[in-house]
């Protein structure tokens, strides 16, 4: 009790000494030495109290000495305080250290004395006190005294004295920063704003040997190697040059100081200039000498070490320099060792799984073996030239030669072909659809007296909700089913007042129909057909009618398909057939050879949930390092060329230069290879020119083992994840590895349980579902192929691997990514929903535009026949797309199940009809779909289409489109229709 009633009258004195004149410098003196005595005693309870009264809040003690601190000027005073910051702040050196062996020893000790309750109070009062200085911590960095610390460790740094005292203070001081720097988020920032970087790095430098101070300082310098900007001082000062002769003295022993180390060099690599500096003075081979004595180390404290080293190998594969020190034959031996000799445990999985990327990265570049131009692309020149004449046209030459062909540069000078494109290159990048750049047709709208330019500009920014009249005055067309334009106008107006519409503010200014433009009737009547079209006389308001009570005549039927792909087909009932013809009239990149058993038959599959794929660590394990082993010895594998799909066509456009794909029958013998005699030939067969298949080359690189490279985008070199192939020549029972080797995201589903599906021909025939999930030992991982791009040339490709064991011998099997929905299979869909209404259904098919290889975009609209008690311009509308993205099929399976819900003969779909019209686009992006990857349009040809489409050189259909902010990589996106 008289021990706490000392300690409380010394912080009360210390507290009036705060209140007074600062010249009473010897009181202050007096009172910090003898709280500085009181925490030095041998006495463990006075030591304890006078502990807790400065972690205390209520005592006020820490702001009371950090104000001391900043505002003396005795030294003596300084040399108190810090000590006393240190005692509170700071863990007694060694305390808290005891061997691994000593722990191990007293593990049995403490679970015989585990009942006893006094055993146990030493350890809960040595986290609690742990507890205590975390708190005191936070407290003074609260009240600026991380500040008030760095500026005495300046000041005492400038007196540059050699006595016993200014030493031990900065000890203190150095040992109290350590203490604050991992609790201050802002400590980077502090210590730059007082500019005590360099500070720092002086101390580090000049007492790295010193066993005292080298830990607090590597705490120190780590926590500011975490600031990109004190990284950058630090660097420019030579913070490599000291780490390196730390490293150094430090040797191989496996201690907290290597460990912290080996961190702060880990942070400072992500600079590309520290990366230089470590390629310069070795301080890679020191660290690689480091790494080559792992197994000597023991615990977490092995895995810390190597993990640290080799994100710093990483980040040195990021420059030429650092790839070109780590590729000697000595250093990629040194991490070949540790892959042939790490042990098969789990945590290693991720050090084994760094060693591999190293070596990847470090090794010669090695490109895939494909060309990099891609053999499927679209001609885009036409769009920068300004004109439309090489585009291909409708499949009615009658009706293409009614279009007008003027191009956007009819006005402009011959010299100055690109006038045009002025004032677009400063225009921000907006996505837009792909199949803008394929006009329907070409009406020139010309206004005099207005720049390209400018029109380019006014129309690229356009807010839904502040579209022209004109604009929202083409969206009648898709909407047959409520009437005449005039009757539309009628119909908006009479629900503008209950209900807000985008159309309310057309309706009050136009003054219903008597202010449409002109060149509006040849826009709407372009849509139609020739002899419709013919019927205009004028281009006025009149022909404009004339053209609505057309679109009312063929609204009154029950069901109606107007899409072109659907001619010829109905006499045919037979899925496998329609298919077929259907099939044959989709425009491709690539000719198509054959049409896919499993899409001709309809995708059947199982019915129930499949289980997942369970990660196999060992198959994993061996698959990455046979990658590893494939990249350092190339020269131990087949590398034979299996199926090369850039020969092939090359091989095609050779021997028949004229012919269509759309000329030829597709069909499909799969049923007749199957029952041909087995040859058991050497090697597998490989087919993808068939819709929705994506397979460039395959290479036999072992017995039964082959890697496969995936089509990239349309006008693209990248974007690889879809893939749809064939295989033939197959034995059953023997497990088959395929690599697809050219992937790019960094993660994949596969690393998660997903499987890739496979379909068999003699399981379909045999009546067992076809499309079946397969596949084992599949993991998902880094490889040695380099991207193409010099901008990317530190970047690797990525392989998902898996093997397949097939069901039959001599059979004809299909591998996807997922479940295929080809563009064939719905348009077949559509035809046959068409013919099957069920009583008192309305069906409408119509092209919504046409893609830029001319592939219909079907709208489909859905309701119940037109009675007068329920008329269909009460009903209200819904609006659903799908399939935005060619490799999610499963958004077509979902949209395929919503149809068949729709046109079901059911009370709930039968209500759902008499409620609501739906309009549906099932698929936007069908030439990603049909060519089994997505469309890709180079911004310069966007920004050049932008010019080209605000001249009015589009369809009505079409120049809607380019209003809105679509999608680069898509056919069409989401419109927004106006609501009724």
């Amino acid at each position: 009790m008289a021990d706490d009633s000392s300690a409380e009258c010394l912080f009360e004195r210390l507290r009036v000494y705060q209140q007074r004149s600062h010249d009473a410098t010897e009181v202050a003196r007096n009172i910090t030495a003898r709280i500085n005595s009181r925490l030095t005693s041998h006495d463990k309870q006075v030591r304890q109290t006078t502990l807790e009264k400065l972690w205390n809040k209520q005592t006020g003690a820490i702001p009371v000495l950090i104000s001391i601190l900043e505002n003396t000027r005795d030294p003596a005073t300084s040399t108190y305080i810090t000590s006393i910051l240190r005692e509170t702040l700071c863990l007694k050196q060694g305390k808290g250290k005891k061997n691994t062996a000593a722990n191990e020893n007293q593990g049995n000790k403490k679970k015989e004395t585990k009942k006893n309750g006094k055993e146990n109070k030493a350890p809960l009062n040595k986290k609690a006190n742990n507890i205590a200085r975390q708190q005191c911590t936070q407290h003074l960095i609260s009240i600026n005294g991380t500040q008030v610390i760095l500026r005495t460790l300046i000041n005492t740094q400038c007196k540059r004295d050699s006595n016993v005292g200014t030493e031990l203070m900065v000890q203190d001081l150095i040992w109290i920063i350590a203490a604050i720097a991992p609790r201050d988020p802002k400590f980077a920032v502090k210590v730059r704003m007082i500019g005590c970087v360099r500070t720092m790095h002086l101390i580090f430098k000049g007492h790295y040997t010193d066993n005292k101070l080298i830990f607090p300082l590597l705490v120190i310098i780590k926590q500011l190697s975490k600031n990109a900007v004190t990284t950058s001082i630090l660097i420019r000062d030579g913070i490599i040059t000291t780490y390196e002769r730390v490293l150094v003295t430090l040797g191989y022993i496996p201690t907290a100081r290597l460990r912290l180390c080996l961190d702060a060099i880990d942070y400072f690599s992500k600079n590309k200039v520290c990366c230089m500096q470590i390629v310069k003075t070795g301080l890679s081979g020191v660290l690689l000498r480091v790494f080559d004595r792992w197994d000597r180390y023991e615990g977490r404290m092995r895995l810390k070490i190597c993990a640290h080293i080799l994100q710093t190998l990483q980040h040195l594969c990021n420059i030429k320099a650092g790839r070109r020190a780590l590729c000697t034959k000595k250093h990629v031996q040194v991490l070949h060792r540790f892959c042939s000799q790490c042990p098969d445990e789990p945590e290693f999985d991720g050090l084994l799984a760094r060693v591999c990327s190293v070596i990847t990265l470090c090794l010669k570049h090695q490109a895939l073996p494909v060309p990099t131009a891609s053999p499927a692309s679209f001609n885009l020149n036409p769009i920068l030239k300004g004109t439309n004449a090489s585009w291909p046209c409708h499949e009615d030459d009658d009706e293409g030669a009614n279009s007008d062909t003027k191009t956007v540069n009819s006005d402009a000078d011959d010299d100055e072909p690109e006038a045009d494109l002025e004032g677009i290159e400063d225009i921000p990048d907006i996505d837009i659809d792909e199949s803008d750049l394929k006009p329907e047709k070409s009406i020139d709208l010309e206004k005099p007296n207005v720049k390209t330019g400018e029109i380019a500009q006014n129309s690229l920014w356009i807010s839904p909700n502040e579209r022209d009249t004109e604009d929202l005055k083409r969206y009648y067309i898709y909407f047959k089913e409520f009437g005449s334009y005039n009757r539309q106008l009628k119909l908006v107006r009479s629900r503008t007042s209950s209900r807000g519409s985008i159309l309310e503010e057309f309706l009050n200014t136009s003054g219903g129909s008597k202010n449409v433009p002109s060149h509006m009737s040849l826009s709407l009547c372009s849509m139609l057909s020739n002899t419709d079209y013919e019927r205009v006389s004028d281009a006025g308001h009149t022909s404009l009618y004339l053209c609505c009570n057309k679109i009312q005549e063929t609204s009154s039927l029950t069901s109606c398909t107007s899409l072109k792909i659907h001619k010829e087909v109905s006499k045919y009932s037979i899925f496998q057939t329609v298919y077929s013809i259907i099939a044959s009239k989709v425009r491709s990149v690539i000719p198509f050879v054959k049409v896919a058993y499993p899409d001709m038959t309809g995708g059947q599959s199982l019915n129930h949930p499949e289980p997942l794929n369970k990660m196999e660590r060992a198959a994993c394990r061996t698959k990455l390092l046979s990658c590893v082993d494939k990249a350092i010895n190339p020269e131990s594998y087949l590398n034979e060329v299996v199926y090369d799909l850039d020969q092939l066509c090359n091989a095609a456009a050779t021997e028949n230069p004229s012919q269509k794909s759309t000329d030829i029958l597709l069909t499909n013998t799969d049923e007749q290879e199957i029952s041909k005699v087995n040859t058991f030939p050497a090697r597998l067969s490989f087919e993808s020119r068939f819709e929705s298949g994506n397979l460039r080359k395959v290479i036999q690189v072992g017995p039964r083992e082959y890697e496969l490279i995936l089509m990239p985008d349309v006008n693209s070199n990248k974007r690889h994840q879809w893939f749809y192939f064939e295989v033939r020549n197959m034995q059953q029972g023997r497990p088959y590895i395929f690599n697809i080797v050219n992937c790019e995201k960094s993660d994949s589903q596969f690393n998660f349980g997903m499987k890739p599906v496979l379909y068999s021909v003699k399981e379909a025939v045999a009546g067992k579902p076809g499309w079946v999930r397969a596949g084992s030992e599949i993991c998902y991982y880094r490889n040695s192929y380099h991207y193409a791009n010099q901008k990317s040339h530190n970047k690797c490709y990525l392989t998902v691997t898996f093997n397949i064991e097939f069901p039959h011998t001599n059979d004809v099997c299909y591998i996807a990514y997922h479940f295929p929905f080809t563009y064939s299979m719905l348009m077949t869909r559509i035809f046959q929903w068409s013919l099957q209404l069920p009583i008192g259904a309305y069906l409408r098919a119509e092209p919504l535009c046409y893609s830029l290889n001319n592939n219909e975009i079907p709208l489909l609209t859905i309701t119940a026949d037109d009675c007068t008690a329920n008329p269909i311009v009460d009903r209200e509308i819904i609006f659903l797309t799908a399939r935005v993205h060619p490799g999610e099929s499963n958004a077509s399976w979902v949209m395929d199940g919503t149809l068949r819900c729709l046109l079901a003969d059911t009370p709930p779909a039968a209500a759902l009809r008499a409620k609501y019209v739906f309009k549906i686009v099932p698929m936007l992006n069908v030439e990603g779909v049909i060519n089994g990857c997505e469309v890709y349009v180079p911004h310069r040809v966007r920004h050049a289409y932008r010019a080209t489409a605000a001249a009015g050189q589009k369809t009505a259909a079409s120049r809607e489109m380019s209003r809105r902010r679509l999608h680069a990589s898509t056919t069409i996106t989401t419109l927004e229709f106006p609501t009724y």
